[in-house]
This record gives C-alpha cells, sequence and structure tokens, in this order.
C-alpha cells in the first residue's frame, strides 16, 4: 500500500516511520518538497523519493493520513487539493489545538464543540473519505499498543464504512484488534474534545504514556 504521511513533526514521523517497517511504501508531505524534515526522514529511510509537497504525495498515495496541526487542517487541505485525494480513504489523526495563549492549549472555537477538525477536512475535500481515529493518545501508542499494558481502546468515526474498513486494517497493523467505532465522523467533536482532559493528565501523571479504557458492563 502506498501512503502519504502529511506533516513532519512527532506524529507524523512516528507514523511514516512504522508503515515503512511493516513493508508499506510511504511518502512524507510538507509545505515545500524540499522540507529539511521530510528530507532527512526519507534519507533516513534509504528513499531519494519518499516526500514532495502535501500535493504531490497525497496524489501518488493510495491513502492519506494527515498528521499535522490541527488548527491548520483547512489551510493544508486548501494546499492539498481535492484531485489528489478524490476518491481516497483520508485518515484523520489531528487535534485543533490553539497554542496562542501558551500551554495548556485550548481547542481552536471554530473547530470544537458544534464542529471539529474532521469534518472541516471532510468538508475541504468532500469527494475524499474521512476518517478520524488515533487522535486521543500519544503518538508512541498509536503504533504499539503495548506501551501501555492490559487492555486499552482506539476509536474511529466516518461517513464511509469502506473507508472505515480501510482504517481497521491500518489499526490492525499496529496492534490494534477491537477499535471502537462511534458512528458518523460527527463523533469526532467527542474525541477532539477529550484532549484538554488528557493534556490536564499528562501533567497530573507526568509522563504521556496512557490510555483510556472504556469498561463495559
Amino acid at each position: 500500500m502506498k501512503y502519504a504521511v502529511l506533516g513532519t513533526g512527532m506524529v507524523g514521523h512516528t507514523l511514516a516511520t512504522k508503515l515503512v517497517s511493516l513493508g508499506h511504501e510511504v511518502r512524507m508531505g510538507a509545505r515545500e518538497a524540499d522540507n529539511v524534515k521530510a528530507t532527512e526522514w526519507a534519507s533516513s529511510q534509504g528513499s531519494q523519493d519518499g516526500h514532495g509537497t502535501f500535493a504531490d504525495v497525497a496524489r501518488w498515495a493510495d491513502r492519506v493520513i494527515f498528521a499535522v496541526s490541527g488548527a491548520q487542517i483547512e489551510t493544508v487541505a486548501a494546499a492539498v487539493g481535492e484531485a489528489a485525494v478524490a476518491g481516497k480513504t483520508v485518515i484523520d489523526v489531528t487535534n485543533p489545538l490553539d497554542f496562542s495563549n501558551g500551554m495548556p492549549p485550548d481547542l481552536v472555537p471554530h473547530l470544537s464543540n458544534t464542529n471539529s477538525a474532521g469534518e472541516a477536512l471532510q468538508a475541504a475535500l468532500p469527494s475524499a473519505k474521512v476518517v478520524k481515529t488515533l487522535n486521543t493518545m500519544n503518538h508512541e501508542i498509536m503504533v504499539n499498543p503495548a506501551v501501555v499494558p492490559g487492555s486499552h481502546d482506539v476509536f474511529l468515526s466516518g461517513d464511509y464504512e469502506d473507508a472505515k474498513g480501510d482504517a481497521r486494517d491500518l489499526l490492525a497493523e499496529f496492534g490494534w484488534s477491537e477499535p471502537i467505532d462511534l458512528g458518523p465522523l460527527a463523533a469526532a467533536r467527542g474525541t477532539e474534545g477529550m484532549m484538554p482532559f488528557w493534556l490536564r493528565m499528562w501533567g497530573a501523571h507526568g509522563s504521556a504514556n496512557f490510555n483510556y479504557r472504556i469498561v463495559r458492563a
């Protein structure tokens, strides 16, 4: 499978590197084709063409992962362009965090409560099939649930069942055997809304190596 990972931060690097280790072809996308972080990542994987602009790598890929700043989701979607992702599964792992007032960040008002980054991404790229997942945990746990001992949960939501099937396949490759399907993409309002609590829990716990577990009766 050919994956485009959009974003050059810790989350993008972790996801892209894990996908390569699983045997997938991966290209990392950035605003500029010669982005230093993307170029260095590609070189570390032994690839000379494993990076490019957001639009270029999305156009090349079978599936696209948005691992950019959630606050910039609409700007990045515009840079990608609808033609590059038409009919493709687009996996959104972002949270729309506003750091302008320092730490801890707030949620961007127009992307929270009655909206979400996931829904904004779907609205900006209507011919894509957006699935929200993996945004409720640390990047290391995303690709290795065993970082946290015992049973714990990952969530997904989206408006297209075939795309959610693609996301389940990816999650299974990462080690998530029973993701919780929350239904339509509007459920991303809830999972993104968990981030302010997650950040407070990180501060109280002193480590990002924790996750949610839904205990059922």
